[in-house]
């Protein structure tokens, strides 16, 4: 996984070298909208760290690490944007990620966002006003999104590659080990901290440890998102 990481980071250096241009310029786009894009829809958060979205998926390349360097060197806004749009248009071959996760004024959006934030630099006073003014949702909400849960878990009832958090509190739930047990919260909160500790039955164990592992959300965040989880009934 590492060397996949460094592959597509090389990728986007490469991708720099060239000009890159493989879908043509990314003219426009709302940075706003496209962070909403980013820890939603797109999904991109379940894979890529970004400090600015408050993610910290760790199948893609960290977007922070993969930018700064760029932006230290004085690469415009505008260059940026252009590689991460062909990105999400023509991923690296052999990275695992589909073509066109966004598509059309939502993936110029998108990459719009990461230009501005990624790698932004927090001592920066103009970094950092720069991506402060954009909207986040709070709280749990805000770390369905930036925890990369709605790769898996959907919030209106439709199927997944995890169970919907739609009616799920106080649910019954049946294990893979036949157990049936309720959905509250120490239940949610036991999940959250330890993914693989209660499989349900029909989905399988590492799947979410993978993106998120054990012990990786502070208590305070998947009390947070326990909250949230609640209030979807």
């Amino acid at each position: 996984m590492r060397a996949l990481r460094g592959a597509l980071l090389v990728a986007l250096i490469l991708a720099f070298a060239t000009g890159c241009g493989t879908g043509g310029p990314a003219e426009g786009g709302d940075a706003n909208q496209g962070r909403k894009l980013f820890q939603t829809t797109g999904q991109c958060g379940s894979c890529h760290t970004m400090k600015d979205a408050g993610s910290s998926g760790q199948i893609g390349p960290n977007l922070d690490e993969a930018f700064q360097r760029s932006r230290e060197e004085g690469f415009e806004q505008s260059a940026i944007k252009n590689v991460v749009l062909d990105q999400i248009r023509f991923p690296t071959t052999g990275s695992g990620m589909p073509a066109d996760l966004v598509e059309g004024d939502d993936a110029v959006d998108v990459a719009a966002y990461v230009a501005k934030c990624a790698g932004a630099d927090p001592n920066n006073e103009q970094d950092r006003l720069a991506c402060q003014n954009l909207v986040t949702k709070p709280g749990g909400e805000g770390l369905y999104s930036s925890l990369g849960c709605q790769g898996c878990h959907s919030i209106d009832g439709s199927a997944s590659s995890g169970p919907t958090f739609k009616g799920l509190f106080n649910s019954m739930v049946e294990l893979t080990n036949g157990q049936k047990v309720k959905a509250d919260e120490a239940y949610l909160l036991d999940s959250i901290l330890d993914p693989d500790k209660q499989i349900v039955k029909g989905y399988q164990p590492g799947v979410m440890t993978s993106a998120v592992p054990k012990d990786s959300v502070p208590q305070d965040q998947a009390q947070e998102l326990v909250d949230y989880i609640k209030t979807l009934r």
